[in-house]
């Protein structure tokens, strides 16, 4: 059966078949069309994904256009199929009454820290959405220009999954060396230790050769 075939149903149906399709489609309707397409994922993501929900965290870090957000989408794709988490935004339930966060949360820095700058009313529940989903991917994390107030806001998120050794993947074009003036030492501190390094070279993707 090819990744787009639907299973056939009958008698003779597999039922975890039909379940391995319908996490297939959950995952690549999950991910951004611009992300879909294969691409090659180094031994070390693979083997964190491989870690499932004790994976701890992967760094994906180099120059602008190496791939970071696509093997980051990738590295998701992965870790999902293993676990056979199905990926969902933040929902209610039927009576709008009980609020269920999200199981896999992406979100780019930038939007993440303007979500958690002072006066924001949903700041509370960004902060437990980043902290509770079973797999968290910040993206581009270090091109945002944080307060004082982002780095304690942020700080609450990672020290919450490094706490709890909870899955997260962060790309940055920062070295981790340098990521500590932009979100704080105590944040950049725990990344460095939960994160796995996986340096990413080559020229700029988006420009024609």
């Amino acid at each position: 059966m090819q990744a787009g075939d639907t299973p056939e149903f009958g008698p003779n149906s597999d039922p975890n078949e039909y379940k391995r399709w319908e996490l297939t489609q959950a995952i690549r309707g999950y991910i951004p069309p611009r992300f879909r397409a294969e691409i090659h994922i180094p031994q070390e993501v693979i083997a964190w994904a491989k870690a499932g929900r004790g994976a701890g965290g992967i760094y994906l870090t180099g120059p602008v256009g190496t791939g970071k957000t696509h093997l980051g989408f990738a590295a998701l794709a992965e870790w999902c199929r293993i676990t056979e988490t199905v990926p969902r935004p933040a929902r209610y339930d039927t009576w709008d009454t009980i609020r269920f966060g999200p199981t896999v949360h992406t979100v780019r820095a930038t939007a993440l820290l303007d979500q958690l700058r002072p006066g924001s009313n949903d700041a509370r529940q960004v902060v437990e959405d980043c902290q509770g989903a079973c797999l968290l991917f910040i993206d581009d994390i270090g091109a945002e220009k944080p307060s004082e107030w982002t780095q304690e806001k942020l700080y609450e998120v990672v020290d919450e999954r490094y706490a709890r050794c909870l899955p997260l993947i962060v790309t940055s074009n920062l070295p981790p060396r340098s990521l500590a003036e932009h979100v704080g030492e105590r944040t950049a501190s725990r990344l460095a230790e939960m994160c796995t390094l996986v340096p990413l070279t080559g020229p700029d993707r988006r420009r024609p050769q």
